[in-house]
C-alpha cells in the first residue's frame, strides 16, 4: 500500500487593507489597495473629502496566498458607508477562519462605535 501524504505544507496568507471612496464600484473615485496597517487605512479613510465623494465610502480586507496570482486573492468590504457588516464575512470560510480577519473586525468595531454593526 503506498503512503498518502498527511504534511501539506500550508501557504502563507497575507492580509492588508483597502479604501475605496465609492465600495460599490472601486474604480469610481479614489482606491487605495495593498494597505499594511488598519491605521494607515483608517488615515487614509478619513481622509477622503466628503464634498467629493463618488459613492459609499468603505474599508476593506484583502486575503492573499502567497504563491498565487493577485486575481485570486479574496477581497471584502467590512466597513461600508454607516455599516459594519460582520455578517456576510461569517459566510466566506477563508474570513471567519481567519484569527487576523477576526481581530481586524474587532478593531474596526472600537474605531467606529457610531457604525451599525450587521450580523445576520
Amino acid at each position: 500500500m503506498g503512503k498518502t501524504a498527511t504534511n501539506k505544507e500550508e501557504k502563507k496568507v497575507i492580509m492588508t487593507f483597502t479604501v475605496a471612496e465609492c465600495g460599490e464600484y472601486h474604480s469610481l473615485g479614489e482606491y487605495h489597495e495593498g494597505i499594511a496597517t488598519l491605521a494607515e487605512a483608517v488615515e487614509i479613510y478619513q481622509q477622503i473629502p466628503s464634498e467629493r465623494m463618488n459613492g459609499v465610502p468603505s474599508i476593506g480586507i484583502n486575503l492573499h496566498v502567497e504563491g498565487t496570482v493577485k486575481m485570486e486573492d479574496l477581497q471584502a468590504d467590512i466597513l461600508s458607508g454607516s455599516e459594519i457588516d460582520i455578517g456576510f464575512i461569517n459566510l466566506m470560510p477563508e474570513f471567519c477562519g481567519n484569527p487576523q480577519v477576526q481581530e481586524a473586525v474587532r478593531e474596526i468595531i472600537e474605531l467606529f462605535p457610531d457604525k451599525e454593526v450587521i450580523d445576520y
